[in-house]
């Protein structure tokens, strides 16, 4: 794109664009984790039935990533822009309106499809802006939407839940998608520009595979949280099914002469080594979203709404940690003291509330320190998004693969934290449960909710030892130096 089509787009313009499309996707997982009880109920789901739900879900959305670019090249950005959000408000007007699982269910995979791509497509956005120091201004809205969304989706989950209008988060995403929609309309370039140089093709066979793949790997994953004592073997044969498939699209794909996504940027030891801390930071965001739940809910017996309040509250501080982070980076932008910092602040999270005296317990207290949390995963993603794409910035579409096949791991990595985390939940409550049985604690609801908070405290000391070694580990890396 030349300089001179770059100044009709406004950059205020350009700038909420990129931030209401990224807002929504952390908004997002924000409300939807927090809810999760909430709108099982509404819709009359299972466990089970929510977590196929949640398992088709990221894998539409990784197939959904898959075709970003593909489709970018054929159709423009603002055709693009306005069909994925015609999608999306179909599948968000679906699920605010659902009374049973099926319709949320189809609402769920619209979204999906149409929305998957929102993060990607708003970071690439940023290349609308010419290469210049006037970047920054593009990833600093990038980073802010992130960092809000983190911090504003739990409280919103919250007030709707508390005023019996849980149906309504689906609607405020669907007037943020509207806005955004309205501002490509206007202000979006017909073509694909910064997209229009090296082609690639839809290949509907390795879709399929990809899909499929993604699909039988993310659902054994969610219900082996379920069938661990039960019937795993059948689970446990899909998994490596979906894993095979996904190995013949790897295998496939990166013989291809026009490929949807260029598996050869994997061949750079920097975009390896960020793809490795960005897999961390999202299965940790998964992981840590499954546990304070349970922490706080159900060990120490705060309400939903009032859980809510608080984890929105103190992640607040996300906002505050990535404003100072701009500041340091103009000035210098090497990576280990951030990344030292924000693992070190994941390791002071994991100790606090593995060592969490419910006899003690303040709110005031506990403010601070799940604020930590919002700045590990600030200045984790936001420094690997700074330096891992460096060596394929030079081509557009390369870069957009590259996006691409992260945000992809993403919601591979976000599943697979909140799968595990919920097999290892059932194995320690179960073997709290008995310890405390054979003390002859007072059966019922007093039993079940300190078992809840020995194993939420048993799983918070992994959650405090991978912020210590990856603290110890980045200091010692120099790929991004």
């Amino acid at each position: 794109m030349t300089a001179s089509s770059n100044l009709a787009i406004p950059r205020p313009a350009l700038l909420g664009t990129i931030f209401v499309f990224n807002f929504i996707e952390f908004l997002t997982t924000g409300m939807t984790v927090l809810a999760a009880s909430a709108i099982m109920g509404h819709v009359k789901a299972s466990p089970e039935e929510y977590a196929t739900v949640s398992a088709m879900y990221a894998a539409v959305a990784v197939l959904s990533i898959s075709q970003m670019t593909v489709l970018l090249q054929r159709l423009g950005w603002r055709n693009y822009l306005l069909a994925s959000v015609l999608v999306y408000l179909c599948g968000a007007w679906l699920c605010a309106t659902s009374g049973a699982v099926a319709q949320f269910a189809g609402g769920r995979l619209l979204m999906a499809m149409g929305g998957g791509v929102f993060m990607t497509v708003s970071r690439m956005m940023v290349n609308l802006i010419p290469p210049s120091p006037q970047r920054l201004q593009g990833i600093a809205a990038f980073g802010a939407a992130l960092s809000g969304g983190i911090a504003v989706g739990p409280w919103l989950a919250a007030k709707m839940v508390g005023h019996e209008a849980w149906g309504g988060m689906f609607l405020v995403l669907a007037l943020l998608a509207a806005t955004g929609a309205g501002l490509a309309a206007r202000w979006m370039p017909q073509d694909a520009v910064t997209l229009d140089g090296t082609p690639t093709r839809m290949h509907l066979g390795d879709g399929i595979l990809l899909g499929l793949g993604a699909a039988l790997t993310l659902y054994a994953l969610q219900h082996l949280t379920y069938n661990w004592h039960g019937e795993r073997a059948p689970l446990i044969g899909h998994l490596a099914l979906g894993i095979a498939l996904l190995a013949g699209f790897g295998v496939l794909h990166a013989r291809r002469d026009e490929p949807f996504l260029h598996l050869r940027i994997l061949r750079s030891p920097r975009y390896r080594l960020g793809l490795l801390i960005y897999a961390v930071c999202y299965g940790v965001l998964g992981m840590v979203n499954t546990l304070l739940p349970q922490l706080v809910q159900k060990g120490l017996g705060v309400g939903l709404q009032q859980a809510g309040e608080l984890q929105g509250i103190s992640l607040l501080a996300t906002v505050i940690v990535f404003v100072v982070m701009l500041e340091l980076v103009k000035k210098n932008p090497h990576p280990t003291r951030f990344y030292v910092t924000g693992f070190l602040m994941l390791a002071l999270l994991g100790w606090r509330f593995a060592t969490l005296d419910p006899r003690a317990y303040a709110r005031d207290t506990l403010l601070a320190w799940i604020g930590l949390f919002g700045g590990f995963l600030t200045l984790g993603m936001a420094t690997t998004a700074i330096h891992s794409f460096k060596d394929l910035q030079m081509d557009n579409v390369v870069f957009s693969h590259a996006q691409q096949l992260k945000n992809m791991l993403g919601q591979a990595c976000l599943a697979l934290g909140v799968g595990m985390t919920n097999i290892g939940l059932q194995e320690r409550t179960a073997l709290h449960l008995s310890r405390l049985g054979e003390k002859a604690l007072d059966a019922g609801a007093e039993l079940a909710r300190q078992a809840a908070l020995l194993a939420g405290q048993d799983l918070f000391w992994i959650v405090m030892w991978i912020g210590v070694l990856g603290a110890v580990l980045l200091t010692m890396q120099r790929r991004f130096d």
